[in-house]
């Protein structure tokens, strides 16, 4: 498979996690359980000081949420953009992918730890794609 390749596929992976992301954002207060809803509710209603505006911890996390959202798509893009001079340039390419990798590790990492596996599987996923393709760019330079 050929760095492009795996640098799309990765891109793609990425594609599928904000996707099910956003559903998740958008659908996160259609719950039934009754003990969700109390603390939906405890965590619209109840607002403190943060740096002198004053929010709830729903404002909160929907603002991480949103800015989870808009990294991932940029993350996509750059990873579109990569593949697409990979075969050019292949140096630049494996030194940009190097925090991509370092951002989707993390992102694996967060997603075991405190969410659920088919985002912390997808972002594994990418990163062993993003590694891959970094080391075929690597051989490529010195050859």
């Amino acid at each position: 498979m050929s760095p492009k390749l795996l640098v799309r596929l990765a891109a793609g992976c990425l594609l599928f996690f904000v996707l099910g992301h956003a559903v998740g954002h958008f659908t996160r207060h259609n719950v039934t359980d009754p003990k969700a809803q109390e603390v939906l509710r405890t965590m619209s209603e109840n607002h403190f000081d943060m740096f002198g505006v004053m929010r709830s911890y729903d404002e909160n996390y929907t603002g991480m949420s949103a800015n989870l959202i808009l990294t991932l798509i940029c993350l996509i893009a750059v990873l579109w953009i990569l593949s697409g001079i990979a075969a050019k340039n292949s140096t630049l390419t494996a030194r940009l992918l190097v925090p991509v990798l370092f951002c989707v590790s993390g992102f694996a990492v967060t997603g075991f730890l405190y969410f659920f596996h088919l985002p912390a599987i997808t972002c594994l996923l990418a990163s062993a794609l993003l590694l891959i393709a970094i080391v075929k760019l690597n051989r490529k330079k010195s050859i």
